[in-house]
């Protein structure tokens, strides 16, 4: 992740496009590209986040609804976060009125840096073909992360 510009405006600019298509698509009030770290998460992309998670684009890690799908490397759904036995009590949830999400990983170069999500207010399934949607998006954010490298990744010995 330290290799990519993620701070670089055109970069954010394709990143917002691309979690508009996708909340649009899905019917999603709220899409992310979401960069998971030890402590903390990160949004280089977004749509339709307001108040205070638009002011600092990220959460404790803590909170990620996407850690999940970075740690297990597979799509994480939750069609209502209020009866969820992990995610009832996030305040995300509790405090911001999160109801529903789905996200996928995103991996580059094989590794996995984050996911690409969306998040609703209500109650909500998702279905194969959304998960589908997402994941390809998700490789469409690989591909535009890749092209924003500073330098050559490092090769394993």
């Amino acid at each position: 992740m330290a290799g990519i510009d993620l701070d670089n405006v055109e970069l954010r600019g394709r990143l917002d496009a691309i979690t508009a298509r996708t909340a649009a698509r899905l019917g999603q009030p709220v899409s992310l590209v979401s960069m998971v770290l030890d402590t903390a998460q990160f949004f280089p992309g977004s749509h339709g986040l307001d108040g205070w998670l638009a002011d600092l684009h990220g959460t404790p890690a803590e909170w990620s609804f996407c850690a999940t799908a970075v740690r297990t490397g597979t799509a994480y759904v939750v069609p209502d976060a209020t009866s969820d036995e992990h995610q009832a009590s996030n305040p995300l949830v509790t405090v911001d009125g999160v109801r529903s999400y789905a996200g996928v990983p995103i991996v580059v170069d094989g590794q996995i840096l984050g996911a690409h999500c969306v998040l609703g207010f209500q109650e909500q399934t998702f279905s194969e073909a959304d998960l589908a949607e997402l994941r390809r998006s998700a490789q469409e954010i690989g591909a535009v992360l890749e092209a924003y490298r500073l330098a050559p990744w490092p090769t394993a010995p």
